[in-house]
């Protein structure tokens, strides 16, 4: 019996292989609808005295470009034969704006065994066809006089060389035809792409570990235990648990808070007295420095002349006591 992690790792292979698909899916039909499917659309409408060839579904095209499909089709109940069926018309809101108020339209085909759809040739007119508004109807002139012989002709010249290659089994159409090439083409293929997948689910490739083995599942399983021991120790932390340090740095943070709400109360901040000392101070001292400057020693040279010249004197006299003492020590007696 298989142990509880391979079931759950096999219920998860089914539930992403699940969900894969279903996008895969979702991608095909919105591809399919050309992208389109969630695109708001609108309903105008196109009376028409003939419906021949034309079928729900049918793609309705602004001058070749699609922006639309025709959603219904029924009887007008109009007496007028030009008004006999009524098309609703169902368009992106987007390109409504495309559908110009003089806009005509018409039944075509892109061949002549082609499906028919509708063809609208967009106008001049400033302002578009409203929501439920109707497309004026142009009737399509008669097959001979909208045929063009000549490419008529080329057109028949192709269709010749294709039945020809059919008959002589020659060019892709006729060796499909003729031929078994193609056919074995596609068996050998298939063949090829059997043996990768036989390859691929081995349980020694990469591919087969992945879907039969749990290394994948252990190496998750490895991680989670690895980060729940983590947070286990994180858990276990005295920050976490203990509110002690928390508190101090909180007692701290409050004290400097009042700290600083008393220096912003403080008179040095609250007022402007201390500036003003300060500033008188600062004035009265430059007044003293200026007259100091101004004084009779510093406004002329005569003070520092008399000073050099005492000074000079002092030092010759200091000079000759040196030289000779006894001339000035001596002691005279009268």
């Amino acid at each position: 019996m298989p142990s509880a992690p391979t079931v759950g790792w096999a219920k998860l292979r089914v539930t992403a292989v699940t969900v894969a698909a279903l996008a895969i899916l979702f991608v095909l039909v919105l591809l399919l609808s050309g992208g389109t499917l969630f695109q708001s659309r609108v309903s105008v409408y196109l009376y028409v005295p003939d419906a021949t060839g034309l079928a729900t579904g049918a793609a309705v095209r602004v001058d070749g470009i699609d922006v639309g499909s025709t959603s219904r089709i029924g009887l007008s109940g109009s007496a007028l034969p030009a008004r006999a069926i009524r098309l609703t018309l169902s368009v992106q809101r987007a390109r409504l704006p495309a559908i110009t108020s003089d806009s005509t339209a018409e039944l075509t085909a892109d061949s002549l065994v082609g499906d028919q759809f509708v063809d609208i040739t967009s106008g001049t007119a400033a302002t578009h066809v409203p929501v439920g508004g109707e497309i004026r109807y142009k009737g399509a002139p008669g097959l001979m006089q909208s045929l063009d012989l000549t490419q008529f002709q080329q057109q028949l010249r192709l269709v010749d060389a294709v039945l020809r290659d059919m008959e002589t089994g020659h060019g892709p159409i006729g060796k499909f035809v003729q031929g078994d090439q193609l056919y074995s083409d596609v068996l050998h293929r298939m063949a090829t792409l059997q043996v990768d997948l036989r390859a691929a689910v081995k349980t020694t490739g990469a591919v087969g570990s992945l879907i039969y083995t749990d290394s994948h599942y252990r190496r998750i399983d490895d991680s989670l235990l690895r980060l729940d021991s983590t947070l286990a120790r994180v858990q276990s932390s005295p920050w976490l648990r203990e509110t002690g340090q928390y508190q101090q740095f909180l007692d701290a943070a409050r004290d400097l808070r009042q700290s600083v709400s008393a220096v912003r109360s403080g008179p040095l901040f609250q007022s402007d007295d201390l500036y003003a000392d300060l500033s008188r101070r600062l004035s009265t001292l430059v007044r003293t420095v200026d007259d100091f400057n101004s004084s009779p020693a510093f406004s002329s040279s005569l003070v520092y002349d008399n000073l050099t010249g005492m000074s000079r004197e002092w030092g010759a006299l200091a000079r000759a006591v040196r030289e000779n003492p006894k001339k000035y020590l001596g002691v005279s007696v009268f």
